[in-house]
């Protein structure tokens, strides 16, 4: 029945007379305008003249002479990086629309390249024809797909990464900076260029390689196959860099040292570690403040074996002893609730779900030929019943680019998955009892203060980008905690 209905979808999707470069244009820039839609419900919010306060829920919290300028502070903070994003988005689509027309064409023979006039030719096809002569791929007919896949993406991930510069370095060196955040120098901003760059690379490629490589093996009609045996290997990713993140990725990124034992904070996270059974290995102390004033805490390691906890040097100066270890026993209640079960089954639903979606389209030659990717004569001369349809990779792509509004529908069903784990953890923190809840109320106080996160939220917005409830909501939720428990809500 499913099979069934699946090859019907194929079979009405490959209709010829389906504008397919008319359908995602429109497809993509109904994602951009209802992106947009979604913040401007949030600019009210951050407007001076109609929310010149704070929220009322945090004016028990924030009490200081201070408080109306941390709110200024936190409008002004929140309304450039709404603009920020707006533009960066606005940009992203230029490039895609760039990507996807033949609006390059004439910049291109300008510059005394030969470029196709075939009427569906894109800029697209010529990062995909370029990819054969990356070094290593074997230019010509030499390059199989697979090869050339990796040197796509190669091509892609470079080509990402140098789009990028100017925004990433607004962001730090112009927005941070302005509002008192940015502790990176340019020296370690392109240290991190460059390792962030070879990082994709090594993770990117034979990632994307082998899901192409599962789908030419399973068959591009095989849509049941093909989701179930990608799902198993991106399973096995997934596990795989719960290993090798924290060993082999972070530490190229920043120093991680342990906590000295006599720290306040260390003997706090050893007895509360040993009430809960967490079976503790160490606790690092992360140089963030190297690159930012921002603040986090987390935990990792594999099941079976010593978990390691790492705390942000940031919130280890903004917080009490207290407060931190209220963090932490928040931070323990996602291991006590095995919530790294929930976050593995919702990415694997999420990835199964647009796979499905996108194998509808790995066969529709109709759609690569629109972007340029029609099977070339010799291709029609030596399988004159069934020609190539055309690259998988640039398939996925495709579809992707299509059901790209899609995106923003499953980051709902994600946060809310997410945010409701964040109530979980906060509620098992609650329920220690011994003041850990007014302990973490103020910790979060603190930490939303210093971050400049102080002001109110639409919940659409919230909904869509926030993937941890907000500063409020939790703060109700906690209430809610002490209100069962007998206890005082503010001291």
């Amino acid at each position: 029945m499913t099979t069934s209905l699946l090859h019907s979808l194929q079979d009405r999707l490959a209709d010829p007379a389906i504008p397919w470069k008319t359908v995602v244009a429109s497809s993509v820039l109904a994602g951009e305008l209802f992106e947009a839609w979604v913040g401007s419900r949030q600019r009210r919010f951050l407007d001076p003249i109609l929310a010149p306060t704070l929220p009322a829920s945090l004016k028990p919290y924030i009490t200081g002479d201070d408080a109306h300028e941390t709110h200024s502070k936190s409008q002004a903070y929140a309304r450039h990086k709404l603009t920020f994003g707006s533009v960066v988005s606005a940009i992203s689509l230029v490039e895609t629309a760039v990507l996807l027309t033949d609006v390059s064409r004439p910049i291109l023979r300008s510059l005394g390249l030969s470029v196709s006039t075939a009427p569906d030719w894109t800029l697209l096809r010529i990062f995909w024809d370029a990819a054969k002569h990356v070094p290593g791929v074997g230019g010509g007919a030499g390059a199989g797909e697979i090869r050339q896949t990796m040197g796509f993406i190669a091509l892609a991930t470079l080509a990402s990464t140098l789009l990028s510069i100017p925004a990433d370095l607004y962001k730090n060196f112009v927005m941070e900076e302005k509002h008192g955040f940015n502790k990176m120098t340019r020296a370690t901003w392109v240290k991190d260029l460059f390792k962030g760059l070879l990082v994709s690379l090594v993770l990117e490629v034979p990632l994307v390689a082998g899901i192409v490589k599962i789908i030419q093996w399973a068959g591009q009609d095989a849509v049941l196959r093909i989701v179930s045996w990608t799902i198993g290997f991106v399973l096995f990713v997934q596990l795989a860099m719960v290993l090798i993140y924290p060993s082999l990725i972070a530490p190229l990124f920043n120093k991680f040292t342990p906590l000295a034992e006599d720290s306040p904070v260390f003997p706090r996270i050893k007895a509360l570690a040993q009430r809960l059974d967490f079976p503790l290995g160490h606790v690092w102390v992360v140089d963030g403040s190297t690159r930012s004033s921002h603040s986090n805490a987390y935990f990792y390691g594999v099941p079976g074996f010593p978990k390691h906890i790492v705390i942000y040097d940031t919130l280890l100066d903004k917080s009490k002893p207290e407060e931190v270890e209220a963090v932490l026993a928040h931070e323990l209640g996602h291991w006590k609730g095995t919530h790294i079960v929930y976050l593995l089954a919702t990415s694997l639903a999420q990835v199964a779900f647009s796979l499905s979606i996108f194998s509808l389209l790995l066969s529709n030659r109709h759609l690569l030929a629109s972007f340029g990717f029609a099977p070339s004569l010799a291709a029609k001369l030596a399988h004159p019943v069934a020609p190539p349809v055309g690259p998988t990779v640039i398939a996925l792509y495709l579809a992707s680019t299509l059901f790209s509004p899609l995106s923003s529908l499953l980051k709902f069903v994600t946060n809310l998955v997410t945010r409701r784990l964040e109530y979980d953890a906060d509620a098992f923190a609650a329920k220690l009892g011994g003041g850990y809840a007014r302990n973490l109320k103020q910790a979060l106080v603190t930490i939303h203060e210093k971050n400049l996160a102080v002001y109110g939220v639409d919940h659409v917005y919230s909904a869509l980008n926030h993937n941890h409830p907000t500063l409020v909501e939790r703060l109700e939720a906690l209430d809610a905690q002490l209100d069962k428990a007998g206890e005082k809500k503010v001291e």
